[in-house]
């Protein structure tokens, strides 16, 4: 009878452990499947401003000494030079009456203030057109009207306040009415910034020409939509110039229109197969690296070695743009450093889960130390990302186009921003320059 017993428990748990084990390899199969489809939007080369993080709550820090540090240099507003003068007296004492000698002290304040908001001038433009009566052709005399209804004046703060300020064309408009009066409708703001993109273009032109001629250019994009449907925003960005188009494709083609089949400056850039075409002229992007490296060190704890290693590397090429020595030298380095980047890509090689990530260091071994050679060359990409940034936010304010139209009139008016800017202009007063007479 025991025996009986104890067979039908052992039967029990060993039906038991077979469900078990069925359950974990379901789960395993499961968390696998999870963990490539999570790959998907969440792995290294997903943009910070797409990338959603969990992490737990880190416990609160003691709070540090709120203030500048020792020896910081004291911020002080410069003083604005008066422009007007209000002068105060008293001749008796409000208390009893007693006369009042002269000021035992002088209180200066000044004040700063910004006009009553003004109203706006409204010019009528009266041009007169002629037959000649020899020639019988149609004349219209000079003239300084604008084209539409709206002034120079107007049109570049409208442009600004959408592309610079990020206001929607409802704020724009309440704006417009609290400060100046003026009542414009969504569709009259539209029309406006139509009409400043058209005077920009031919500066817009002008961008990409300076920029097909430049040393060296730093490409980035990244996924923005129109009409719901995925289109890509590109910038070309150098030190002094920067170009943003927005086109369905993420291929080679957009490259190629902006640069030409035959640019013979540096591209600098992630590892995306549509700049192969210029394979002689690269320098691959040391953050896109080291930032896939980081996310494997974190999944496997012998990849940090491998991490170390490369940061390291990373930090040799940094060196040596601080104090180039000469070209020859530079040579040796940079052969030193790729035989050094061959070692770690046959070691990582030996790992199965690393195989991918050696042949991305093999595959770029003529690209990687193109900045050691080219010193006015920067190793990262950071410079592209950054000028993405602000139009990253707009996508995040505005969450997409509503047509192709609106992306040209973004491309061109942020180009030329941009670009103004970096050169130290003044956006507004270029802007006004390149509008119609008037």
């Amino acid at each position: 009878m025991l025996t009986l017993f104890v067979r039908d428990v052992i039967n029990h748990y060993e039906k038991r452990i077979k469900d078990l084990e069925a359950r974990i390899e379901y789960l395993e199969r499961e968390n696998e499947e999870l963990r490539k489809r999570l790959q998907l939007y969440e792995n290294p080369h997903t943009p910070p401003s797409k990338l959603r993080k969990y992490v737990k709550k880190k416990e609160k820090k003691t709070p540090k000494k709120l203030g500048a540090p020792k020896g910081h240099k004291k911020y002080e507003r410069k003083t604005s030079k008066p422009t007007e003068l209000a002068m105060y007296k008293e001749d008796s004492c409000p208390y009893c009456n007693s006369k009042l000698g002269k000021p035992f002290k002088i209180e200066r304040v000044i004040e700063e203030e910004i006009p009553e908001p003004q109203p706006i001038r409204v010019i009528k433009h009266v041009i007169p057109h002629y037959k000649c009566p020899n020639c019988k052709r149609h004349v219209v005399a000079k003239n300084k009207a604008p084209k539409g209804r709206f002034g120079k004046n107007l049109s570049a703060h409208i442009a600004l306040m959408k592309f610079e300020d990020r206001l929607p064309f409802r704020k724009i408009s309440n704006t417009l009415e609290r400060l100046y009066g003026i009542k414009i409708s969504d569709v009259g703001i539209y029309k406006v910034i139509n009409r400043v993109a058209n005077s920009l273009s031919k500066s817009y032109q002008e961008i990409i020409e300076r920029i097909k001629k430049s040393k060296v250019v730093y490409i980035d994009e990244t996924e923005i939509k129109i009409d719901g449907r995925a289109y890509y925003l590109w910038t070309f960005t150098t030190y002094k110039d920067c170009v943003y188009v927005i086109r369905k494709s993420r291929r080679k083609k957009v490259i190629s229109e902006i640069l030409g089949d035959n640019y013979k400056g540096i591209i600098v850039c992630d590892g995306w197969k549509a700049y192969s075409m210029y394979s002689n002229n690269l320098q691959r992007c040391w953050a896109h690296l080291l930032r896939e490296a980081k996310s494997l060190s974190e999944r496997y704890l012998e990849f940090s070695y491998y991490y170390d290693e490369l940061r390291g590397i990373y930090m040799q090429v940094k060196e040596i743009a601080k104090k180039p020595p000469p070209l020859g030298e530079r040579e040796d380095l940079r052969d030193k450093l790729r035989r050094k980047m061959i070692e770690l890509g046959d070691k990582m090689s030996m790992h199965s889960e690393f195989q991918k990530f050696a042949t991305k260091i093999k595959n770029g071994l003529e690209h990687w130390f193109t900045c050691v050679i080219k010193t006015f060359v920067e190793p990262t990409n950071n410079i592209a990302e950054r000028a993405l940034r602000e139009l990253i936010v707009q996508r995040k304010i505005f969450g997409g186009l509503r047509r192709e139209k609106g992306a040209r009139i973004m491309e061109v008016i942020t180009s030329v921003i941009s670009s103004v800017r970096m050169q130290g202009g003044n956006v507004f007063e270029f802007i006004k320059g390149c509008l119609w007479s008037g």
